[in-house]
This record gives C-alpha cells, structure tokens and sequence, in this order.
C-alpha cells in the first residue's frame, strides 16, 4: 500500500512540474502571435497590404512547426 502512494504521489509531482512548462509554451505561443501582428502591422505600412495576410500565416506556421518541434 504504501509503494502504491509513493508511485500516486510521484505522478503527481511529475505533472505538476510540466505545468510550469506548459505555461511557458504558452507565453512563448503568445508572444509570437504578437509579434505576427506587428509584422503584418509594419507591412501594411511599407504599402503592401496584399502581403499581410500571407505574413501572419508564415509566421504562425513557423510558430506552429517549431512547437511540434519539426
């Protein structure tokens, strides 16, 4: 019984340390959202409105990739 709580309790552990993990991803993935916006921003300015659209979904795929680690 009490090797079964200490297996229980090191599961535990574990997933809650992965938290802060995924909170970081989550900040990063944030962070890189924003940064597509201004990107998409800047182009507008620069007078090529056609290529925003096409900014944001490079830079959200690159995100994307990089996440999934590819």
């Amino acid at each position: 019984m009490k090797s079964m709580m200490l297996k229980w309790y090191a599961k535990g552990q574990g997933a809650l340390g992965n938290e802060r993990g995924a909170q970081a991803i989550e900040w990063i993935a944030l962070a890189g959202v924003v940064i597509a916006v201004f990107g998409a921003v800047i182009t507008y300015f620069n007078g090529n409105p056609a290529l925003v659209g096409e900014s944001i979904g490079d830079t959200l795929s690159n995100i994307i990739k990089k996440l999934d680690g590819n």
